[in-house]
């Protein structure tokens, strides 16, 4: 089975378009996706009683997981001087500790396929982005967390690995201002940007890789120190 977080749109709706067998998805959101044969499971990350039922609920659909993609994700533009707990919370809570969590939960499932987890981090955990403190701040965290699990785990023969986009044009992005966009496109080191499309697929090819890539950090459009 494979599980997508945030499939209801961006990164997460692509890599569901581009996966025949439906019957083989577990699909997590807040939106139903309405997938036909999907398995469909509501999950609000920032609920904890919530994230607890989920991991029981995927435990009763399968024993064995080959593929996690962690794309549910939100992003809170703040003044740095004007953060509010509610949208710090929140947001960590679904970028960071629902992944971390979700991804230690399901070792079990995974281990029994060798399977492999993709966290959707971003070049915004590499940049300091004006208003961004709160969604740079958390896809940082989500990095190392990814980073120790791969250290502690791919023993067990699962991959972990970590995306990180360049701005591409989703839903999450669209309310970004000029300046903030501006300022990313500048830091690429590509001329070019991935769509969600192309991003899917080369997600979906990870999967059929050597187990060596696990705990690799993978840069779409490149970055600029």
């Amino acid at each position: 089975m494979k599980i997508i977080t945030g499939a209801s749109s961006g990164i997460g709706k692509s890599l569901v378009e581009n996966i025949d067998d439906k019957e083989s998805l577990i699909l997590i959101s807040r939106r139903d996706p309405k997938v036909p044969k999907a398995n469909y499971i509501y999950c609000d990350f920032r609920d904890i009683s919530q994230l607890n039922d989920l991991i029981v609920k995927i435990k009763n659909i399968t024993s064995k997981i080959d593929l996690i993609v962690h794309s549910a994700g939100i992003m809170k533009s703040t003044s740095s001087n004007k953060l509010g707990i509610k949208e710090l919370n929140d947001s960590y809570m679904i970028n960071t500790l629902a992944p971390l969590f979700i991804t230690s939960s399901l070792m079990k499932e995974l281990s029994r396929v060798k399977g492999t987890t993709v966290a959707i981090s971003s070049i915004a955990s590499m940049l300091d982005i004006q208003g961004e403190v709160i969604y740079s701040s958390s896809k940082a965290a989500l990095d190392k967390g990814f980073e120790i699990l791969a250290a502690d785990l791919s023993r067990l023969g699962v991959s972990f690995i970590k995306i990180h986009p360049c701005l591409i044009d989703t839903p999450m992005t669209e309310n970004l201002s000029k300046i903030q966009k501006e300022f990313m496109i500048s830091k690429q080191s590509s001329k070019t940007s991935p769509t969600p499309d192309e991003i899917a697929k080369y997600i979906l090819s990870l999967k059929d890789q050597p187990k060596f890539i696990s705990g690799s950090s993978i840069l779409f459009g490149g970055i600029k120190r």
